[in-house]
């Protein structure tokens, strides 16, 4: 038995080193933005059926088996080496830190990872979490070398039952040598990983299962006549109230899974409006989305060959797809009059593709999955820390940010009462004081004149529900280029979007300029408006 710092032992080794095993076949590829995919075996907690994937490109005319490049049957043989790219500066691999986002009317915007799985997830790091005795430390340290390369200022990890449950609760964080704790009430809740660069990361502990409870403080206490790895598995309203008595703030996870009678039921904290799995997983983009994802894994490999100078983190434009299901929960939840925060889930595992891709990279690094989208935090106040954020999130102070495709800079989403603008995240406000809401639009942050100019608008959308509500369950009320302005004349639920079409990106997408499409940029939480 191997022991870490502090004298908490881990479990026995499962498996030789991921490092060690032969590479997955080029399947894997296929799953490309998958977070529970290519495990040897079943897919678990929402994976990717890489053999279904593997029919999805048989369907579209691609050989999976073939290493040359081609992008199916209709590929330009030529086109093995592009050098008629246009001009376009290097890409950024990197992400700036949240306060270039701009001002925020009083709070402080904290870039946050919601849903990542690390070496307490038995299906993490292809499959190997712990290497002889030990957590497998080069997976851990490219968990940690993400979160300092995209600027993230915290992230709530969201480990799976059957590991997590094993050992005491403070197993859970993998402190290293310069780590900060985070104390509360004697006992560490937190850590903060302390850059090369000085920017610090607040890692704090947490579960996923059938939901997913952020900055638990301790082990649940087991249901009536359940065990520990049963309880954190439990998908009921008591088992939300188990997880608030053990200091989770619960999320309902993968939620257009789950019945909107179920959500509503939960009384959850908060809900995903977006997981990366839903886009890839033939079955689940098919019955949930409505998409066929075939046609763009014909394009996967001029991501793999650096021959097509093709930008392989703009993968995800072509597969990224609204989740209209999630959204409906979401309207659903604020209608009952539930205030709970909209989350995206990145659900990183690295498991699923160590095959490289263009740039080097394995496709579905840590590093390249923080950097696609992440949660804007509004704190109240100048630390980051466990209270700071569970106090924003309670309070739905929680926009999702697409940076794939460019960081948003100045978006800003009020209330406006008289002479008086506030927030509007989270927000209620009464008819009686005649709020005017506004969203301004953002800019791209840092694009060089060299690229292309995006088209951006912005827009509010009021939540709707019953008979000839649209699909997301929300109904667009006003946009515009810059500023969107809206005076409320009925009670209801609003909220903010940022849309971008991305035309600035286009250099680096030869031939395949039909992803540029417009797309959501910001997901601003409601406001309430009141009699």
């Amino acid at each position: 038995m191997q022991f870490k710092p502090g004298g908490v032992p881990y479990p026995q080794p499962m498996r030789a080193s991921r490092n060690s095993r032969p590479r997955q076949d080029f399947r894997c590829i296929l799953a490309l933005l998958t977070v529970a995919g290519c495990n040897r075996s079943a897919p678990q907690d929402g994976g990717i059926d890489a053999t279904a994937s593997l029919d999805a490109m048989a369907d579209a005319g691609l050989d999976a088996s073939s290493p040359s490049g081609d992008s199916g049957p209709d590929a330009d043989p030529s086109d093995s080496v592009t050098s008629d790219v246009a001009p376009r500066p290097p890409w950024d691999p990197t992400l700036p830190p949240a306060s270039m986002w701009g001002a925020t009317m009083g709070h402080r915007s904290v870039r946050v990872i919601i849903h990542a799985h690390s070496v307490h997830s038995h299906d993490a790091c292809d499959g190997d979490p712990y290497v002889d005795g030990g957590p497998n430390e080069p997976c851990l340290q490219s968990f940690r070398a993400a979160l300092c390369r995209t600027k993230i200022d915290a992230v709530f990890l969201t480990e799976h039952s059957s590991l997590l449950a094993e050992g005491p609760f403070e197993r859970a964080m993998q402190t290293r040598a310069g780590d900060e704790p985070e104390i509360e009430g004697g006992r560490m809740v937190a850590y903060r990983i302390v850059c090369s660069d000085g920017h610090r990361v607040l890692v704090l502990p947490g579960a996923e299962n059938e939901l997913m409870p952020l900055a638990l403080t301790q082990h649940p206490r087991p249901l009536d006549g359940r065990s520990l790895v049963d309880t954190y598995r439990a998908g009921t309203p008591a088992a939300v109230e188990r997880f608030r008595e053990a200091g989770g703030f619960t999320v309902i996870s993968h939620a257009e899974q789950k019945d909107v009678a179920l959500a509503l039921s939960l009384r959850a904290d908060g809900t995903e409006l977006y997981n990366a799995h839903t886009n890839i997983d033939p079955r689940l983009a098919s019955r949930f989305l409505g998409e066929e994802v075939g046609p763009v894994f014909v394009d996967v490999p001029r991501f793999i060959n650096p021959a097509f100078r093709t930008e392989p983190d703009l993968l995800f434009l072509g597969l990224f797809r609204e989740n209209a299901p999630d959204l409906v929960r979401w309207s659903a939840l604020w209608r009952d009059g539930q205030r709970v925060a909209g989350v995206a889930g990145s659900d990183a595992h690295e498991n699923s593709i160590p095959q490289r891709l263009a740039d080097g990279e394995r496709g579905d690094s840590y590093r390249r999955m923080f950097r696609w989208f992440s949660n804007e935090l509004l704190v109240g106040e100048p630390t980051v820390s466990r209270a700071s954020l569970l106090a924003a999130l309670t309070a739905a102070r929680a926009r999702v940010r697409f940076e794939a495709w460019g960081v948003a800079e100045g978006f800003q989403w009020s209330v406006r009462e008289g002479a008086t603008s506030s927030l509007a995240d989270g927000a209620t406000v009464s008819l009686a004081r005649a709020p005017v809401l506004e969203a301004i639009a953002p800019r791209v942050w840092g694009r060089s004149n060299e690229l292309p100019t995006p088209s951006i608008r912005v827009r509010i959308l009021r939540a709707d529900g019953g008979a000839g509500a649209p699909a997301s369950g929300w109904t667009e009320v006003v946009s515009d280029a810059s500023v969107a302005r809206f005076t409320p004349t009925t009670p209801g639920v609003y909220r903010a979007e940022a849309l971008v079409t991305p035309h600035h990106v286009r250099p680096y997408l030869p031939r395949l300029e039909r992803y540029v499409r417009e797309v959501p940029w910001i997901y601003a939480a409601p406001v309430r408006v009141t009699e």
